[in-house]
């Protein structure tokens, strides 16, 4: 079976748009949350906070490419190009070479993995709003659905690189860049592929904001102090703050890499994504215990060599709760160091996973573990854990990374450090 690694990464996120930057500004305990005082006049919200990208140059994409994205294809397109630039490979027949020394691997044997929650929540509301305003199509742009369809990012990307090949598009809510790696991983292990272009994307708009606040899961009582939010894991902890942004990997078969004499970060050991099937909001410690359970056994790595956990963790009240009670369920032998970085970034949905994938990384490289943000007091409920209130100073070998979605649909990750 063929050992899985990373060898490139690119970045949109509220916190900068490469690796190095992003993971400076969750060094400093920067935070992204900002008031979003426009969107008081939409009937029944009671969140007007968010976090979102960090300013990015869609202006550089070719119109006739452009015209066919919304935010979050150009978010995709953007983290795309600089995780292949970053692994040193050119796919597409539009990308520029910038010389002859990029690798141009047989398009058969490259996947293109990539998803979001939904097509554009900015171009759904125009959409329909003018469809039901006109009572029919009248009017509409003949790009409008290419924006507001499932695949929109993943063919986008494809579109925009000029790439001819195998394509995925998952969507999973929150696990789905997480899904997409642990799907690409399996392809590659089973020789489909020799490289996999995974990663997942998502745009900020206050439909997305909506329903988190019907299900009482966003933050709503510092509507006017967002930095004052609670972190996850809080005794007075307020619910998410919802970010948008893309997170690119490339993963490759370490045969392959090391043939092609690539650098590699770090591996992908193994994954699991599994479903509840028991309630659609609530999430359930049973199913996400098992869900950790069978990331470990299919990555070979055992829960006490895990030195970090990256929590799905929101800041809700019962979305932390049953992922802590999960985790130390696990991790009996050892109070493992826990964190979110949600308290930073806020929650990116789709892109989230493999966000915190490369933060990962980088807390891999600097020999740092980032502490969860504005966690004054830790609910006494959660001292099975050792639950980060600070940055910590130290090795991470082997990490564990957790993503859960609406639907129970989990995910759990083992990452491998080989810097």
């Amino acid at each position: 079976m063929e050992n899985v690694v990373i060898t490139g990464m690119g970045v949109i996120s509220s916190l900068g748009n490469s690796p190095e930057l992003m993971y400076e500004n969750l060094d400093k305990g920067v935070c992204a949350f900002r008031s979003e005082p426009e969107w008081r006049k939409h009937v029944g919200l009671e969140t007007f906070v968010s976090a979102p990208a960090h300013p990015y140059d869609a202006m550089s994409l070719p119109r006739n490419v452009r015209r066919s994205m919304s935010p979050m294809s150009e978010m995709g397109y953007l983290a795309t190009v600089d995780a292949l630039h970053d692994a040193q490979i050119c796919v597409g027949r539009n990308e520029t070479a910038n010389g002859s020394h990029l690798f141009r691997p047989d398009p058969m044997r490259v996947g293109l993995v990539m998803g979001s929650t939904s097509g554009s929540p900015i171009f759904l509301e125009s959409y329909f709003k003018k469809l039901f305003e006109m009572g029919g199509p009248k009017g509409q742009m003949s790009t409008s659905f290419f924006k507001v369809m499932n695949h929109s990012v993943a063919t986008n990307v494809a579109l925009a690189l000029g790439y001819s090949g195998p394509l995925l598009s998952p969507s999973s809510a929150c696990s789905t860049s997480s899904q997409a790696a642990i799907l690409a991983m399996q392809l590659i292990r089973a020789g489909v592929y020799d490289l996999a272009i995974v990663g997942g994307a998502d745009e900020l708009h206050y439909t997305s904001v909506a329903v988190f606040d019907t299900v009482k899961a966003s933050a709503k009582h510092y509507n006017d102090e967002p930095q004052k939010i609670p972190g996850p894991f809080s005794k007075n902890r307020d619910g998410l703050v919802v970010s948008e942004g893309a997170g690119v990997i490339i993963l490759e078969s370490e045969r392959h890499a090391k043939a092609r004499k690539a650098k590699i970060y770090a591996q992908l050991c193994g994954g699991t994504y599994f479903c509840d099937g028991v309630h659609m909001s609530q999430p359930q410690s049973e199913q996400m215990a098992l869900t950790m359970q069978y990331a470990l056994k299919d990555s070979q790595v055992s829960a006490e060599a895990i030195d970090y956990v990256n929590a799905h963790a929101t800041a809700t009240a019962m979305g932390d709760e049953q992922e802590v009670k999960a985790i130390s369920s696990i991790f009996t032998q050892k109070k493992v160091p826990v964190s979110s970085l949600k308290g930073h970034l806020g929650h990116s949905l789709a892109a989230c996973g493999v966000i915190e994938i490369i933060a990962i990384v980088e807390m891999m490289k600097n020999k740092n573990l980032i502490g969860n943000r504005n966690v004054t007091e830790v609910s006494p409920d959660f001292d099975q854990v050792d639950i980060l209130t600070a940055n910590r100073k130290g090795a991470i070998n082997y990490a564990l990374s957790n993503n859960f979605a609406f639907g129970g649909m989990n995910t759990s990750l083992v990452v491998k450090n080989l810097m």
